[in-house]
């Protein structure tokens, strides 16, 4: 059980924490109501922390189901703020970053995996976590990657897949001047799920 509607999950390559896009974190029900927030947020969720309740039996069952509680507060999980409706969920192939793409902001929001730890021992803030919020057209949906370092995000509404470079949108986002887009590419007809592989 968490707040707000899951969308897209993603886990990162060691086994400890997946995430999950979360939009309506308004719990509206209508659209109007479910798009008034600036932001919504991703949800970690600790793999660790979840077997452990399992084994300790703090879960309920639902229709046969163990179910545990990750609602905002809940030590199983920790909610990111992320701007806004946010869409695919995607880590990164150097294993660095998820990417949450905004689907009604213009961001790419990267978290850095590498300070899961620390947001989940409360040494953090939950926004601490983000890495950088790469701005880049109307719609983002989903982020694809090559091994140059490079990510490609689909624009749903602009038609468009932006090619932006992540360790210099890292560094645009910490304040210094470079252009991270390599390449905005018109595309016939608001493109949702990419896919790349590296070979």
């Amino acid at each position: 059980i968490v707040s707000g509607n899951l969308d897209n999950t993603d886990a990162d390559y060691d086994g400890k924490y997946f995430a999950s896009t979360c939009y309506n974190s308004e719990n509206g029900v209508n659209l109007g109501e479910m798009i008034t927030a600036e932001r919504d947020h991703v949800v970690v969720f600790s793999l660790e922390r979840c077997e452990a309740a399992i084994k300790a039996g703090n879960y309920k069952m639902m229709n046969g189901v163990k179910v545990l509680d990750g609602q905002k507060g809940s030590e199983l999980t920790r909610y990111i703020p992320v701007p806004k409706s946010p869409h695919g969920l995607n880590t990164s192939p150097n294993g660095k970053y998820f990417a949450a793409n905004g689907k009604l902001s213009p961001t790419v929001s990267l978290i850095e995996i590498a300070k899961l730890d620390s947001l989940f021992a409360d040494k953090i803030k939950p926004r601490d976590a983000i890495a950088a919020e790469v701005e880049l057209g109307l719609g983002p949906l989903h982020t694809a990657f090559d091994n140059k370092g490079n990510a490609y995000t689909t624009l749903f509404l602009d038609s468009q897949i932006a090619k932006w470079n992540v360790e210099d949108a890292v560094r645009a986002y910490n304040g210094e001047k470079v252009n991270y887009i390599r390449q905005q590419l018109d595309v016939h007809y608001q493109p949702g799920h990419n896919h790349t592989s590296a070979g």
